[in-house]
């Protein structure tokens, strides 16, 4: 089965993926954009993954998948976002600002009272402009990204849950 179709905007659909097919490919773009450049492995993503579940949205331009977003559910009122990456092919669409904004909307409708993430320092302000602040505690620090000048910062976002 395709993914849910969350929201059309122009020619793009978000979806929240819940296929076999439709993860992997997500899982294949995300390896693209944010790690095989820093020569990690193609299967990477498997040591980031968290207990319990995840949402996994896609954003497609006629049918072909340009962004995605992983996100993990960390209680019943918290929902951490794990990876987010659009194809430059695709940058200054709205398509990160879709992404993120359906996750939100979703959870929301689920009870989700706070939006928290370890972002990027080439994402964080991308993130500011949705409305996430600076939260408490140390970011991690990992010898491998820093070594590309990547360094993380703490972001989350408070949310009004809707039933």
């Amino acid at each position: 089965m395709f993914g849910i179709k969350l929201n059309k905007m122009n020619d793009t659909s978000i979806e929240l993926l819940n296929s076999v097919t439709e993860v992997a490919k997500l899982d294949q773009l995300l390896w693209e954009i944010l790690w095989k450049s820093l020569d990690l492995p193609r299967d990477i993503r498997d040591s980031f993954k968290l207990e319990g579940e995840s949402l996994e949205f896609g954003a497609k331009v006629d049918n072909k998948l340009v962004g995605g977003l992983v996100a993990n559910w960390i209680s019943h009122t918290e929902v951490e976002i794990r990876h987010l990456a659009v194809r430059s092919e695709a940058h200054g669409q709205g398509i990160g600002t879709h992404l993120v904004t359906e996750l939100l909307d979703h959870v929301a409708g689920q009870g989700c009272t706070r939006a928290h993430t370890i972002a990027r320092n080439t994402t964080a302000g991308f993130l500011r402009k949705l409305g996430f602040k600076t939260a408490t505690g140390e970011p991690p620090e990992h010898p491998l990204f820093k070594k590309y000048g990547i360094t993380f910062e703490l972001l989350e976002k408070d949310l009004e849950p809707r039933h």
